[in-house]
């Protein structure tokens, strides 16, 4: 499955931002993230967000699907977060993008 540029975009933001700026994006608050995907939108604008969260709904449709390894292939994230993880902050993207549209 080919990823879009929005999915580039944000794994590579995600990562450039998350420890520096984000300290407390680990944290178990249903808004811990919401600061990293709002500068994801004003970033790449409405049209990437709906990009990503297309997307997301793609990878997530398959419980099975190994998105360790795809993370680890296609983001351009410097480093691996497990299938477990990298579903929870898709479906918290996807929860986020669904509260402005």
């Amino acid at each position: 499955m080919k990823a879009p540029q929005a999915f580039y975009d944000f794994t590579k933001q995600f990562h450039q931002d998350l420890d520096l700026v984000y300290p407390d994006w680990a944290s178990d608050a249903p808004t811990a993230r919401h600061e990293i995907y709002q500068s994801f939108r004003h970033r790449y604008g409405d049209q990437a967000v709906h990009d990503l969260n297309a997307f997301c709904e793609k990878l997530l449709s398959d419980a099975r699907a190994d998105l360790e390894s795809f993370w680890f292939k296609e983001s351009k994230a410097d480093w691996v977060i497990s299938n477990d993880g990298i579903r929870l902050l898709l479906k918290d993207f996807q929860t986020w993008a669904a509260s402005f549209q």
